[in-house]
């Protein structure tokens, strides 16, 4: 059985994530169209699905991905008002050849 590549975060742990990922060049937010759209077709994330199953748990959700390599690496949708975020999960990136 597969599992789900969604789950809920801890949305302050997540918080702190993204501003590292700002700081550090690594985050990516959809007004970057062309960078956004590679990710999320290289990484197979099915966008229209996560945000429908999203929306109907949140209201105003928002999205960003962050692509650090690290544990936090993955397309998130999150809701201020609510203060909730959900990741869709990806595998970590191939390590270059040798």
């Amino acid at each position: 059985m597969n599992r789900s590549p969604i789950s809920e975060v801890n949305y302050h742990e997540f918080r702190r994530a993204v501003q590292r990922a700002s700081d550090g060049g690594k985050r990516i937010d959809p007004t970057e169209k062309a960078r956004w759209d590679l990710w999320v077709k290289e990484n197979q994330v099915r966008e229209v699905f996560f945000r429908s199953f999203a929306g109907s748990k949140f209201d105003k959700i928002k999205a960003v991905i962050i692509d650090d390599g690290g544990s936090w690496r993955g397309f998130y949708l999150y809701s201020e008002s609510e203060e909730a975020c959900m990741k869709w999960a990806v595998a970590a990136p191939a390590a270059p050849p040798a």
